[in-house]
């Protein structure tokens, strides 16, 4: 079933803000995770990752630091539910390249031109509780 709704936390939301104000002008990135519930996803935790893209308004993930971080969770009983990154100076709206090179359907975009928080799944805006 496809989430319509993505919970996450005030101190997870700040928490995110922080970290992408503190990689500019690089983007900041990074796994969701949490849990998924009937037609929502409820996110619990963030794994900061290393950005190893060259391009500053890029973000890629280790490979090895993706599988570290699935264990973890799964460790605790939670799963990796999507990537997050932020936008330096774009709004939290997936660009073409988000959307060709997403690695999971779950994206959360931090817009630090906007100062906003947004959750997608592909195309799909979820709405945030």
């Amino acid at each position: 079933m496809t989430p319509t709704r993505a919970y996450l936390p005030m101190d997870l939301r700040l928490e995110l803000l922080g970290r992408a104000r503190r990689a500019a002008p690089r983007e900041a990135c990074g796994l969701l995770v949490g849990r998924r519930l009937p037609g929502a996803v409820a996110i619990e935790t963030l794994a900061a990752l290393e950005n190893t893209a060259r391009d500053d308004s890029a973000f890629e993930l280790e490979p090895l630091d993706v599988l570290a971080a699935e264990r973890e969770a799964c460790a605790r009983g939670q799963v990796v539910l999507g990537a997050w990154h932020s936008h330096v100076d774009a709004p939290a709206v997936p660009s073409v390249r988000d959307l060709t090179r997403a690695g999971y359907a779950l994206a959360l975009i931090v817009s630090l031109r906007e100062g906003d928080v947004r959750v997608w799944h592909g195309r799909e805006e979820l709405a945030l509780a």
